[in-house]
């Protein structure tokens, strides 16, 4: 092994490591939810597992892409939404704008499936339950931050 790959092994994340941020972000980042009286505070932990990466870096740059995503979706669906009934149709629709404006702002694939996935949750789960898609951003914002921070934590203390 060259000190090329002993530096980035140094530097990635081990897979043992990894498990352990999830559990301790996952658990933080619920808590804060519901600290914040979100009624969704499982979508806190769930940025935190799609987040966490080998490096800080990769982290930071997925965390962002994420945040974009999730914000442009919920924008789409604010728009729309009251025009729409919930079918298959009207989501394949919301999908296929939602993939244009995303191709359109040069966003990469990443940003993409954030934003499809968003378009599809919150239209959803908007319908039954007013107040998803605020939950949505904060608790999506919650556990991108306790992902930012552990990795940060991490990757200074090695």
């Amino acid at each position: 092994m060259n000190t090329f790959e002993r530096t980035r092994k140094k530097k990635e994340t081990s897979l043992y490591t990894l498990i352990w941020m999830m559990g301790i972000g996952s658990a933080l980042s619920w808590e804060t939810a519901e600290l914040m009286n979100s009624q969704h505070p499982y979508l806190a932990p769930l940025s935190v597992i799609l987040c966490l990466q080998s490096t800080y870096n990769q982290t930071l740059r997925l965390s962002l892409k994420r945040i974009i995503g999730t914000i442009i979706g919920i924008l789409l669906i604010v728009i729309v939404s009251g025009y729409l009934h919930v079918n298959g149709w009207s989501v394949g629709l919301l999908i296929l704008v939602g993939g244009f404006i995303s191709a359109w702002l040069k966003f990469d694939k990443v940003v993409l499936h954030q934003l499809v996935i968003t378009i599809l949750c919150v239209f959803v789960f908007e319908q039954n339950n007013s107040g998803y898609a605020m939950d949505r951003v904060l608790d999506t914002i919650v556990g991108i931050i306790y992902a930012i921070v552990i990795q940060f934590l991490y990757s200074h203390k090695n």
